[in-house]
């Protein structure tokens, strides 16, 4: 079966066939979910999913609105962008009124009291925890970094489209990927691992 292109699925959301917008969630899903993690840090997959489905619901609201002068992933990835900051300055404000109840670290079973597994279990266990470990090392980062980080080298978002969705110039797009880049080397410094600096620009 033949796939829709992007602006044929619009075409037909907008005559009222609700399985072409269906599609379109179905396509971005994943790319919406990334930005929700990159931007609002620590979201379980429950506030996820409801964050990610007000992010469709205000696209499919604005879909009469969209005229084509930027791909439609790009549009989506400005209205995802525009939601998950006002979201994460909010929970900013709530941390600052209620004070923060993460888990703290010292809490966590220490390494050496796990129970040993086969050959496997241990290497998903060390997958788990290096990608725990990035993870981590990329919440440090400022905000404007860590976006631009994740929609260059996890979403493979050209540069181009990376700095139509954010507002900003080619030029800031690279210099923030490179600061980015060059934080994430600090940060995982003496951790065994090695941060993949991803498409070169």
């Amino acid at each position: 079966m033949r796939q829709l292109a992007d602006d044929e699925l619009i075409r037909r959301t907008l005559a009222g066939e609700e399985s072409a917008f269906a599609e379109l969630v179905r396509r971005y899903q994943r790319r919406v979910a990334v930005i929700v993690r990159s931007v609002i840090g620590g979201i379980d997959a429950e506030d996820l999913a409801d964050t990610a489905q007000e992010i469709f619901l205000l696209a499919f609201r604005g879909l009469s609105s969209f005229r084509g002068d930027a791909q439609f992933a790009t549009w989506l990835t400005r209205i995802a962008l525009r939601h998950c900051y006002r979201e994460a300055k909010r929970q900013r404000r709530r941390r600052t009124l209620f004070g923060p109840f993460a888990r703290r670290d010292s809490e966590r079973e220490p390494a050496e009291e796990r129970i040993p597994g086969d050959a496997r279990t241990d290497r998903a266990m060390i997958a788990t925890e290096r990608h725990a470990a990035v993870v981590e090392a990329m919440a440090v980062l400022p905000e404007e970094f860590r976006t631009v980080l994740v929609l260059r080298l996890v979403e493979e978002m050209p540069v181009e489209d990376v700095a139509a969705a954010l507002g900003i110039s080619t030029g800031t797009v690279k210099s923030r990927l490179f600061r980015a880049k060059e934080k994430m080397r600090e940060l995982l410094a003496g951790s065994e691992l090695e941060f993949e600096l991803g498409p070169q620009d």
